[in-house]
């Protein structure tokens, strides 16, 4: 009985110790990750019809704004006027977004933010990786970072903005080796070729000193604008045949586009 005793206590003084011995460190610095750098997002060479392409969808995008037009920044409006359409591979648009910051009260419901969350939650999709976000303002660095994160392949925007833009191009930025490698999936980031959004960039460049950029998109000089972008996609007649069934389906998609703040989600024309 004594012997059965005493191997007891052996036993139990042996889990003791291993229970209260140690542990192995975990401030181990042996190991450093070494990532290599992704490559930059190609260069961005289109087509002559591709800029023309380019260019009807821009026109869609400042249309859908212009169909829901906010005349102030007061709390009764849905948002800025800013808002972006979707185009997939087979250079269809599938979903349209605008502003809606003042109608959620929520400052993350940016354009491309919206049409970026609908589209994703109606058709359940977890990349984008052929798709082309055309917006109105040059994304900013939430905006920037959802289509990075979504591996959107390009971007194209209809007015630059001086004081929030250069956010994919900040993403897509190397400043190895002493800085930082550039963030994975990048995005082609650039801006519409044609004389609307030229001139847009040169008459917020003239107000750039008296008033925000928000408050100037809800002015009378922003609207003419717009309305000019409205009317060119309606009498559009264009160079490429190629284009001429992407032109007739933008005309057909903005008539379905809601004129009044919708929630999230919502089905209409999202996809179509």
């Amino acid at each position: 009985m004594r012997k059965l005793t005493a191997a007891f206590a052996l036993l139990l003084l042996a889990a003791c110790t291993t229970m209260t011995s140690t542990p192995t460190s975990t401030n181990d610095a042996s190991c450093t990750f070494k990532p290599s750098c992704p490559p930059p997002p190609p260069a961005d060479n289109p087509t002559p019809a591709q800029i023309e392409l380019d260019n009807i969808y821009t026109y869609l995008a400042y249309a859908v704004v212009y169909k829901n037009w906010q005349t102030s920044e007061d709390d009764a409006a849905r948002g800025y006027n800013i808002g972006s359409v979707l185009v997939n591979e087979q250079n269809h648009v599938v979903c349209w977004g605008v502003n809606s910051i003042i109608a959620t009260g929520n400052n993350t419901q940016h354009g491309e933010v919206r049409l970026l969350t609908n589209y994703l939650g109606n058709t359940r999709q977890r990349r984008l990786e052929r798709f082309v976000v055309y917006t109105t303002l040059e994304p900013c660095a939430m905006c920037s970072g959802t289509m990075t994160l979504l591996s959107v392949r390009r971007t194209v925007w209809g007015q630059r903005d001086p004081d929030f833009g250069d956010a994919i191009q900040r993403l897509t930025l190397n400043s190895k080796p002493s800085g930082y490698c550039p963030y994975p999936r990048g995005v082609i980031s650039v801006e519409a070729r044609n004389d609307i959004t030229q001139a847009i960039d040169q008459a917020y460049c003239r107000a750039y000193e008296s008033v925000s950029l928000t408050a100037w998109l809800a002015s009378a000089d922003a609207r003419a604008l717009y309305a000019r972008a409205n009317d060119r996609l309606a009498s559009y007649r264009v160079t490429y045949p190629e284009n001429q069934p992407f032109l007739d389906e933008a005309r057909r998609y903005l008539t379905g586009v809601p004129s009044t703040f919708v929630p999230i989600p919502y089905a209409a024309n999202c996809p179509p």
